[in-house]
């Protein structure tokens, strides 16, 4: 079919999983464009799709609509100041590198540059690179004058002296401006990264929209320009795409990040106990051979889902009071868009444990997404005891 060869061709390109924004969309955005080109049926336009490299980057402008304001999300900024004023005193001759991508329009590479300023960095002592695939969208970002979409968010009154008043908007200021270096470019090219280190990486709500394959190519990639220690911050519903073991989880609610480990002082999977530790009582022998929550773990990082999910129910059938085993069960769910089972799932989490960070920020989340506000205003309040008790 016309349609498939279409979204066959924009996966190539950009790894879009036709599945996250819908064939219906992808087809009404195709008719857009073949009309614009005077062209009387999708086949014709394929054709013309085939040849033209330029109108394939004029369908992906199409496809790709950016939705983004200045603070999104807020908490991933705030953990980023306090992060970088740590950051700062142990490295104080050190420049302080971040990535945003994709950086869309600009509101969040801005809103990093202005975080790092008011963290107390001088404009010398860091660099934030943006990257987008849209050259559309970073002309936008190049100009930097914003209307009041981009300040839907609220809470940023206090950073208007980086902006100047226009007739058209507000005009990020050129000290703000010159801290951010904008390039087009496409992170499934496998060298587009290569020989880059980060401090810390923002690439939030890309990967909701790409296939398996794509996905993973990303966050090998992101993985691979990270610093040890550095800092990946995802968007809100993306944060069950990262298994890798090396990444923990920050303590922060609502800042959906993670810390990269320095892997060589990653503890070894060594099965071996100290001898000063009593041996572990021998567990009764199974017949059949007993299921692990690495086994789901690995299925899970390899995008077999519904085998994990599998695997994971047959280990709960033995340990039945594992919490992490419900954790794992509830992301899984989660990158299936199965939100009701995920829910139920982190609520078995947080009962056997009941400073289950993790289940609890899944929770609160897919909660305020169903409309429950007061129910995941209990579990923030409840995170942030939880916080306080360990400072």
């Amino acid at each position: 079919m016309v349609q498939d060869a279409i979204e066959t061709l924009l996966r190539q390109k950009i790894g879009l999983d036709a599945n996250s924004i819908g064939s219906n969309t992808i087809a009404r955005m195709v008719d857009r464009r073949r009309l614009s080109c005077g062209l009387l049926d999708r086949a014709a336009y394929l054709s013309h799709l085939q040849s033209s490299p330029q109108e394939l980057e004029n369908l992906i402008e199409a496809v790709v609509v950016p939705e983004t304001w200045f603070f999104r999300d807020r908490e991933p900024f705030v953990y980023l100041c306090q992060f970088v004023i740590e950051w700062r005193s142990a490295h104080p001759a050190g420049v302080f590198r971040v990535l945003s991508a994709p950086c869309s329009t600009g509101e969040e590479p801005y809103s990093i540059a202005m975080t790092l300023l008011k963290s107390g960095l001088t404009p010398a002592q860091f660099k934030v690179d943006a990257v987008d695939i849209s050259q559309r969208a970073l002309l936008k970002a190049k100009r930097g004058i914003y209307g009041k979409p981009s300040f839907r968010g609220g809470g940023v009154a206090d950073q208007l002296r980086y902006f100047e008043p226009v007739e058209s908007g507000h005009e990020i200021r050129p000290f703000v401006r010159n801290t951010v270096n904008f390039m087009q470019g496409n992170l499934l090219n496998p060298v587009f990264l290569s020989g880059e280190t980060y401090h810390a990486i923002f690439c939030r709500n890309l990967l909701i929209y790409l296939d398996r394959a794509s996905r993973n190519q990303v966050i090998e990639q992101l993985d691979q320009a990270l610093a040890p220690s550095g800092l990946l911050f995802l968007g809100a519903s993306e944060t069950a795409q990262i298994t890798a073991k090396h990444f923990t989880p920050i303590r922060h609610p609502f800042a959906f990040g993670y810390r990269k480990e320095n892997r060589q002082n990653d503890r070894p999977l060594s099965t071996i106990v100290p001898s000063a530790i009593p041996a572990p009582v021998p567990k009764p022998v199974y017949s059949e051979p007993i299921p692990k929550l690495e086994t789901a773990q690995q299925l899970a990082d390899r995008g077999q889902l519904k085998a994990a999910i599998a695997v994971c129910k047959s280990y709960l059938t033995i340990h039945s009071t594992d919490d992490q085993a419900y954790l794992l069960l509830g992301e899984i769910h989660q990158g299936l868009n199965q939100s009701e089972q995920a829910e139920q799932a982190f609520q078995k989490a947080i009962y056997l444990n009941p400073k289950a960070y993790e289940a609890m920020t899944h929770l609160a989340l897919l909660k305020e997404q169903r409309g429950d506000r007061a129910g995941s205003a209990i579990l923030k309040q409840r995170i942030q005891r939880l916080l306080d008790t360990q400072h």
